[in-house]
């Protein structure tokens, strides 16, 4: 029943941000002179094959993380956890090592931007700093389970237990040491592989034509938007199951019979249905963006020649 509702919810988001995203500068046509059309094109191609080629990456060890997971169940689950943030750092180093995508100029000169390009000049300041304040988020709730866990039967600290008059409650798995460590480990290699793919988009030389500025520009507005999409996408996807999995074995554990009837455990009871609600709501915003990247990488920007743009404004 979850998994259908996170679905539902994630189509419906999606949607919602599609229809949004219509009046996003990233993807309005470009006027061109029409003589400069195949230079264009040659880098909007360019363009999506990195970008294909990056997610198809992710796609593949995403996959043969979750089919690990089935064959050594001695590992818990700890190979499904890794895998959303896993393919989204194995896709970024993809996309950074791909030669950087440039419109070329017809003449070999170089000209000199005033303004400094950072790795994060293309896109708004929120849409860096969320993911930013999310990961930190992840490493202050690794640390925080880490330290309420106990050691379970195995001897690795994935367990929670509670006690109420005598009586002792203890449900694994719980993200405690054993998912937590790696989980700080993966969080950080995923904020570096972000910064490298960035640093690698805004580093790319500026064509030479100034007429090609506006296209060039936009080309680097997309490849940003998949890049932090993808990146934002896999850290909320495993920072909410995290969640989702913690609540579950929160509320398991605080839960005590006490011979007649189950007593809760306050405040760990209410604190496992709060994870539970906000692990969901997370899931769905990591699904949502993932399903967005992908979305991106079909919508490339286009190009409108010159002679079209104005054949459009005389018939309006």
């Amino acid at each position: 029943m979850f998994s259908f509702l996170s679905l539902l919810a994630i189509a419906a988001v999606t949607t919602v941000a599609v229809w949004a995203s219509r009046r996003s500068e990233a993807f309005h046509p470009i006027a061109i002179d029409e003589s400069l059309r195949p230079l264009l094109q040659r880098a909007r191609s360019e363009t999506r094959v990195r970008a294909f080629v990056s997610v198809s990456m992710g796609f593949l060890i995403f996959v043969a993380l979750w089919t690990m997971n089935q064959y050594v169940p001695e590992s818990y689950g700890l190979p499904l956890m890794l895998a959303p943030g896993t393919a989204a750092v194995i896709g970024l180093v993809t996309f950074a090592l791909f030669p950087p995508v440039t419109v070329e100029s017809p003449t070999k000169r170089r000209q000199a931007s005033l303004v400094p390009r950072r790795p994060w000049s293309y896109g708004p300041r929120w849409a860096y700093v969320l993911p930013t304040v999310a990961a930190a988020g992840v490493v202050l709730f690794a640390i925080l389970a880490g330290l309420s866990s106990r050691p379970s039967q195995d001897g690795n600290y994935r367990a929670i237990g509670f006690e109420l008059d005598g009586t002792f409650s203890e449900s694994s798995p719980f993200p405690g040491w054993y998912y937590g460590i790696p989980l700080i480990a993966m969080t950080l290699c995923l904020l570096a592989a972000t910064l490298l793919a960035l640093s690698r988009i805004s580093a790319a030389p500026r064509p030479a034509l100034e007429s090609f500025g506006e296209a060039d520009r936009l080309l680097r507005v997309f490849s940003a938007r998949i890049v932090m999409k993808l990146s934002s996408g896999a850290l909320f996807s495993y920072f909410g199951g995290v969640l989702l999995f913690a609540g579950t074995t929160t509320s398991s554990a605080a839960r005590i019979w006490n011979g007649t009837a189950f007593d809760a455990v306050q405040p760990a009871a209410a604190l496992g249905v709060t994870e539970i609600v906000l692990g969901l709501a997370v899931l769905v915003l990591g699904g949502s963006l993932l399903t967005l990247a992908l979305i991106d990488v079909v919508k490339v920007p286009k190009f409108s020649s010159t002679t079209d743009s104005a054949v459009q404004k005389a018939s309006s």
